[in-house]
């Protein structure tokens, strides 16, 4: 067997899972023997729709479909939604003027509703018009990771792929699956090669494969790649590295392949270089490209979101076009699908719209609900009927929204399972693995190359897809067991617990780093701490601010008209006992608070000891150097790494703790993480890696700040949903949620196995 067929063969054995597809296709039945309506009242919508010219395309069986589907479900419906696509070249327009255009169209022109753009980077020009409209904005293929993070709070921007985090977590999770000890990137130095920029390396070392700086790139048109291929196989630990390939235009991929094949057939009679294997990202998977494929060039894999197969839209693709379902038709046939089901929705209701059982209501202009917002009803439904994507399913819920009745909507993409705070984000995706093979005539010549499926993978595999969580987990559960140095305690009972918390914000525009500090102050007490057992160190100067005239003596995390946990609308300030300003404070003041080192100016310490679990939590502003600032974002004081170190090494030999965690939410933060490795019983947990910085999460209009961070929030929910997490779920769900910067874990192989230790160490139930 070749290395190529090898290695398709392991992958395919390793995410193998069965597939008890339900075939669903277009049906020609008529189970309603009722006459159709003498008189039809036809809804026209304008749907505009930017796509490049070939993936229009390459699109279109699935539009038709949709829109064959679409007409054939209403046909015995008095009023009927009827989708006027009008068709724009992505690769020809201004976007930016096309959006302004399409926004201040009138009358009969009026634009309803938009589908694209194709390209991530082109997506904003369309967006930042549509705001004051909450025109829908439907992107069925846009999938960078800081786009989606920008509108993660609008009602009119809907994706329908996940975020390229998770297409770059399959990556790498087809790099373990084909026994491949090192990975290499090249992408795009663009909106969408960033993201795979921003989570390649935490995803490789989450998979315990080996990558370097070295082994990482951005292309341009025209680069000469040849250099960069030999230095990164010069950092491979053994003879397989895939290369993940990321590029925003698929055009590029050629060149990137003829790059990769040529230093394949150059090593190839060198038994110590590595085998370089690409998998190719999404954007590849066009068939303009593919026609262009020479059958010399090694393609390796490609990865496509796709339609589910547990539902039947692959197999329709290829049963009904002899293709296989490509990238983005699954997700554009559902957003056609949509877009007209909340039409029919808004017609039959136009004064109930209901979200989650909630009445949708807006506080600033436009005051009205949109045609967005009863789509959003459509998909939140999880009661009513349960439908589907085929004719005879769409019939069924067309006629129970024309009623105003509830439906349970599946889509062309499997469960449409979208975000709660919106309702606009999906987050299940299914992906296909693929591989491009020769298609031989009878005499054996190659005639041309075609796209032949290897697996489909999700990350919860609730579509009957092989699961990449689960796969992940097994398997690390499994590593940490076989690993001979996972450090083992022999530790004693707990009798106490203490907590540190800091802010070193002082200023108004850092509303949060005070906000989130006094949340975890709320936190520690609701799981039982008294306050002679937790540190508050904060300036305390914002709930009597004059910039919090509208709020005073108050501070908030979350504000809102629905729960969404238990801190919203709550006043976190409120009986809060602060320590020490953090101005009457000096760095060296926290080496002697946490030894317990009491004096006339620091009154309050730690008197912990050798059965004492001791938490730290700090938030504010770091910096590229050190990590965490002494003070707001133009502090030129560190604390410095070298003195938390010192810290925590006196901490230990002199027993002041059993066990210490410190969670730490400031930019440059893993800076810390790195420099408390190999200290026993101490697990670091940081907001971001200790070269980016970290995100702002929630901002409020009225108060003009940002009053939390994802990082401390999910942090918070997840402790107070259940205090006995395990730190790897905790972990796991912090990585996910915390969009713009890499949540990072460090020190676990001193501390326990993170998957038996909870969080119940630092917050008893």
């Amino acid at each position: 067997m070749n290395t190529r067929r090898c290695i398709y063969f392991l992958l395919s054995c390793w995410l193998c899972c069965g597939l008890a597809a339900t075939f669903t296709a277009c049906s020609d039945d008529d189970d309603n023997n009722t006459a159709p309506p003498k008189e039809v009242d036809i809804i026209t919508l304008n749907v505009d729709v930017i796509l490049p010219t070939n993936i229009q395309t390459q699109w279109q069986n699935a539009i038709d479909l949709a829109q064959t589907n679409i007409a054939k479900a209403q046909q015995k419906l008095g009023r009927q939604v009827k989708l006027n696509l009008r068709y724009h070249d992505e690769d020809a327009e201004d976007l930016s003027a096309l959006g302004l255009r399409l926004t201040s169209l009138t009358g009969a022109d009026t634009c309803h509703a938009i589908i694209g753009p194709y390209h991530s980077s082109n997506a904003q020009d369309i967006l930042k018009w549509v705001k004051e409209t909450r025109l829908p904005v439907v992107l069925p293929t846009c999938s960078s990771s800081e786009l989606q993070r920008i509108y993660a709070k609008s009602t009119y921007a809907w994706f329908l792929t996940e975020s390229d985090i998770t297409q770059c977590e399959m990556m790498i999770s087809a790099a373990k699956a084909i026994g491949a000890s090192d990975v290499a990137l090249i992408y795009s130095d663009d909106t969408y090669g960033r993201s795979f920029l921003d989570w390649f390396a935490f995803y490789a070392a989450e998979q315990e494969v080996s990558t370097d700086v070295e082994a990482i790139t951005a292309y341009r048109r025209g680069d000469d790649l040849s250099s960069f291929l030999d230095a990164a196989a010069a950092q491979a630990t053994g003879l397989r590295m895939l290369v993940c390939v990321a590029l925003g235009d698929g055009s590029d991929y050629l060149s990137v392949g003829q790059a990769l094949t040529a230093y394949n057939t150059k090593t190839a009679s060198d038994p110590e270089a590595p085998h370089l294997l690409p998998i190719f990202a999404d954007t590849s998977s066009d068939n303009s490209v593919l026609a262009a494929w020479p059958a010399n060039v090694d393609f390796g894999l490609g990865i496509s979101p796709v339609g589910a197969p547990a539902y039947g839209f692959p197999q329709y693709a290829t049963a009904f076009h002899d293709q296989y379902s490509m990238n983005g038709e699954a997700q554009v046939y559902d957003a056609l699908c949509i877009i007209a089901m909340g039409a029919a929705l808004q017609q039959a209701s136009p004064n109930v719209c209901l979200v989650d059982g909630q009445q949708v209501v807006y506080k600033e202009k436009p005051y009205t609900v949109g045609l967005t917002d009863y789509m959003r009803s459509v998909v939140s439904n999880e009661g009513g009927v349960i439908t589907q994507w085929n004719d005879a399913s769409l019939a069924t819920a067309f006629s129970e929204l024309s009623a105003g009745r509830n439906i349970d909507i599946s889509g062309a993409t499997g469960s449409l399972l979208f975000d709660q705070d919106t309702r606009t984000k999906i987050l299940n995706t299914t992906y296909l693995v693929w591989q491009l093979g020769n298609v031989y005539d009878d005499d054996g010549h190659v005639m041309s190359v075609d796209m032949q499926p290897v697996i489909y993978l999700s990350t919860v595999g609730t579509n009957s897809e092989a699961s990449t969580t689960s796969l992940w987990q097994q398997q690390k559960r499994w590593q940490q067991m076989m690993d001979d140095v996972t450090y083992e305690a022999d530790l004693p009972n707990v009798t106490d617990h203490w907590a540190v918390v800091i802010s070193p914000s002082t200023t108004w525009s850092n509303y949060r780093h005070q906000a989130d500090a006094f949340a975890m102050y709320q936190l520690l007490r609701h799981h039982g701490y008294d306050d002679d057992h937790i540190i508050l160190i904060v300036e305390d100067n914002l709930a009597n601010s004059t910039d919090n005239k509208d709020f005073a003596g108050q501070i908030f995390v979350e504000r809102g008209d629905a729960a969404d946990d238990n801190f919203l609308n709550d006043d976190v300030r409120k009986n809060a006992v602060v320590d020490y300003h953090f101005s009457d404070l000096q760095p060296d003041d926290i080496g002697d608070i946490l030894m317990g080192r009491a004096s006339a100016r620091l009154p309050h310490v730690v008197r912990s000891t050798a059965t004492s679990n001791v938490f730290f939590f700090w938030s504010g502003h770091g910096g590229s150097r050190e990590g965490p600032l002494w003070g707001n974002e133009n502090a030129s004081t560190y604390f410095g790494t070298d003195r938390i170190r010192r810290i925590v090494d006196e901490m230990a030999h002199a027993q002041r703790y059993r066990r210490m965690m410190l969670a730490i939410e400031t930019c440059y933060s893993g800076q810390w993480g790195e420099s408390l490795t190999r200290t026993p019983d101490v697990l670091v947990l940081t907001a971001a890696n200790p070269n980016e910085t970290s995100k702002a999460d929630v901002h409020d209009k009225q108060l003009g700040v940002y009053l939390s961070n994802a990082f401390a929030r999910t942090f918070r929910r997840d402790i107070d949903q259940n205090p006995a997490v395990t730190i790897y779920d905790l972990y796991k769900d912090l990585a996910r949620t915390t969009t713009g910067s890499h949540v990072m874990l460090y020190n676990q192989l001193f501390y326990g196995s993170v998957y038996t230790e909870t969080m119940s160490d630092y917050f008893p139930e």
